[in-house]
């Protein structure tokens, strides 16, 4: 009878030694398969901020670019106008009000998003008003627009500023993509104004 329990124990023994390793293999893969799932669900996450941030960045972008067109257009607006009535020109002071809003909220954005681009950004709003505002103000001077043909200005304006939009754009396309790791001193100068004083 002692010496069967002692079989018996050593039995238990042995099988409580031999469940060992594989309980250990077990506890190794249920540790790795809940940490491949936990970083896969990092990746994931990681991955779909990197989206959203991208997204608004990219409709940060397309509104400032967005808020220079409409500068720029604002000028034909009032050489256009169909007449001097109050609502009218009212109307058209209004348009004035919110541009400038909508560009001074632009420009906060920009800056913050990237120095860089935002002084691009405030070169190519400088090289537009230097157009657009004489432009602006003649059209101010000029009568109310009173047939059709009146509408074609015949070359009237500040002039084509799609260099200017262009300029901005191929900056602010070194905010996505693989571009965007590059540091900003390998490609500013492609996008500021060439002059020798800046560093």
């Amino acid at each position: 009878m002692g010496g069967m329990t002692l079989v018996i124990a050593e039995g238990q023994s042995a099988a409580v030694k031999g469940t060992g390793t594989p309980t250990g293999v077990w506890w190794a893969l249920l540790v790795a398969l809940l940490g491949s799932t936990v970083v896969a669900g990092l990746i994931t996450t990681t991955v779909g901020s990197l989206r959203a941030s991208a997204t608004s960045r990219r409709d940060g972008y397309a509104q400032a670019v967005k808020s220079l067109i409409a500068r720029t257009e604002y000028a034909y607006r009032v050489r256009r106008r169909v007449s001097d009535e109050p609502d009218v020109l009212a109307a058209l002071a209004s348009r004035g009000n919110d541009l400038q809003e909508q560009l001074a909220a632009c420009r906060t954005w920009v800056q913050a998003e990237s120095r860089t681009v935002g002084r691009v950004y405030e070169e190519v709003l400088a090289d537009l008003d230097a157009k657009v505002n004489p432009a602006a103000a003649d059209a101010w001077t000029q009568p109310p627009v009173a047939t059709a043909a009146g509408m074609n200005l015949s070359g009237w304006g500040p002039g084509d500023q799609w260099p200017h939009i262009i300029r901005l754009e191929n900056a602010i396309s070194f905010r996505f993509g693989w571009r965007r790791i590059l540091p900003p001193v390998i490609w500013r100068r492609q996008v500021w104004r060439e002059d020798p004083g800046r560093g």
